[in-house]
């Protein structure tokens, strides 16, 4: 689906598959599941670039989709050195850590944390289970 197409048929006015209802309600669902990210994953701050790149690499790496900054960049159509303040904050944290396997770490240069992965899967079984 084509995200640009989207938003210019929504400022034309098409209709959308889904009710004004429906959109609001699951505009509210998330924004409840956006607060609750702060319980699950209480060693981080997350703004939405670090949030993005942290989702980014967890996606990343089960998809064995690079994990190097140019290639979350790319992906995320973000800067490069926005991107790596990003990470750097995460590997302080230990959200993501540094892959150190010569052979792989060309390809996936940053992996998330066991606890992180913990973690996202907690936030998305609960954005899951009470979806509207």
């Amino acid at each position: 689906m084509n995200k640009k197409k989207d938003l210019e048929g929504f400022a034309q006015g098409e209709s959308s598959n889904h009710s004004d209802l429906t959109h609001l309600q699951f505009a509210a669902h998330i924004a409840e599941q956006n607060k609750l990210r702060s319980e699950y994953f209480s060693n981080l701050t997350l703004g939405d670039p670090i949030w993005d790149v942290l989702l980014d690499v967890y996606v990343a790496e089960k998809t064995d989709l690079p994990t190097t900054i140019s290639a979350i960049s790319n992906r995320l159509e973000k800067p490069i050195s926005l991107c790596q303040r990003c990470i750097d904050y995460l590997l302080e944290r230990d959200g993501v850590f540094e892959n150190r396997n010569r052979y792989t770490a060309p390809q996936f240069l940053y992996l998330a944390s066991e606890k992180t992965k913990q973690q996202v899967a907690a936030w998305l079984n609960n954005c899951l289970a009470s979806a509207p």
